[in-house]
């Protein structure tokens, strides 16, 4: 994330310190765990070996807990034709949005994603609306699945939001894009000028449709499209949209199956999102794109693979 600290600065609310500088800051989270998977928390600075381009840079880590930028977080949800047995569950996990992820001081908004890109609900800090918008995902008689699309329509929501906001995607769909305008390598690019970071929550039509009641699907009135497993099948060769792009921004990709699985997935995007680190550095060398490297002794660092310098 760059900032040009002239103009905004990071707030360490622990220790109501600003940091006021006169070049632009990259600023990227990081996530540390340990063999077991488990979050490390405690670590100093000293732990962290931060690389720009390869080149070692003087960085500064403090724990997420410490930053005063509230989250905003969009939260896309593919409803399309296929995707019937996978909004029933869905539909039930709304609620844990604003209290999870968003937090106390956040907001979220909620995006549906077919052949069309709707915003269901605008950035709010009412559990009940984000709440209701995902259970009014109902799915499309469409095919499509727009997800690149609907990433692009968020970050212009983001782009009129405050500036010091921290910027979240959570896409909750299968794994592949299908007919967006928008490319792969346009997202990308968009997700680290604009300081966005992307989890993923994805599902399988064909895993889905096994795990649903019949009882339920009759009850959700919603069409169904039982060819979905063949179609995803045929989609295998493609490329995993999802995997990539949390890959790229230091996020994560969890898959579901179940409500139950759903709801584990947002519990660790949750907890990995509030026990993050922070490392901030002063941006240098030539414009253009610039590689991100961070590394702990012992344990595995993961942050955005680069920034831009403008």
């Amino acid at each position: 994330m760059i900032r040009n600290l002239i103009l905004t600065s990071v707030a360490l609310a622990a220790q109501d310190v600003s940091f006021k500088a006169t070049v632009p800051v990259v600023i990227a989270p990081v996530t540390v765990t340990g063999k077991n998977g488990k979050l490390i928390n405690g670590l100093e600075t000293a732990a962290f070996t931060v690389l720009d381009n390869g080149r070692p840079v003087k960085a500064t880590i403090d724990p997420i807990e410490f930053t005063s930028s509230p989250v905003a977080i969009a939260v896309l949800i593919q409803r399309t034709a296929s995707s019937g047995p996978a909004l029933l569950k869905i539909a039930k996990a709304g609620a844990m949005i604003q209290p999870l992820l968003a937090g106390e001081r956040g907001v979220a908004a909620v995006i549906g994603y077919s052949h069309t890109i709707d915003v269901m609900r605008d950035f709010t800090q009412d559990e009940r609306l984000i709440a209701r918008a995902f259970q009014q995902a109902a799915p499309q008689r469409s095919g499509g699945g727009k997800m690149l699309d609907a990433i692009a329509a968020a970050v212009e929501m983001f782009r009129r939001r405050p500036p010091g906001d921290r910027r979240i995607i959570l896409v909750i769909g299968e794994s592949r894009d299908r007919g967006s305008e928008t490319t792969l390598e346009a997202t990308l690019e968009m997700l680290q000028r604009e300081n966005v970071q992307i989890y993923a929550a994805t599902y399988s039509n064909s895993k889905t449709q096994w795990t649903t009641r019949g009882t339920d699907l009759k009850q959700s009135g919603a069409p169904m499209d039982l060819t979905a497993g063949i179609d995803a099948l045929i989609r295998l060769g493609k490329t995993n949209t999802a995997q990539a792009l949390t890959a790229h921004g230091g996020g994560r990709k969890i898959g579901f199956a179940t409500l139950k699985s759903l709801e584990k997935a947002i519990e660790q995007i949750s907890e990995e999102l509030h026990g993050q680190y922070v490392a901030s550095f002063p941006a240098s060398g030539p414009p253009g794109y610039h590689t991100i490297t961070v590394t702990v002794a012992g344990a595995n660092a993961v942050t955005r693979q680069g920034y831009w310098s403008r």
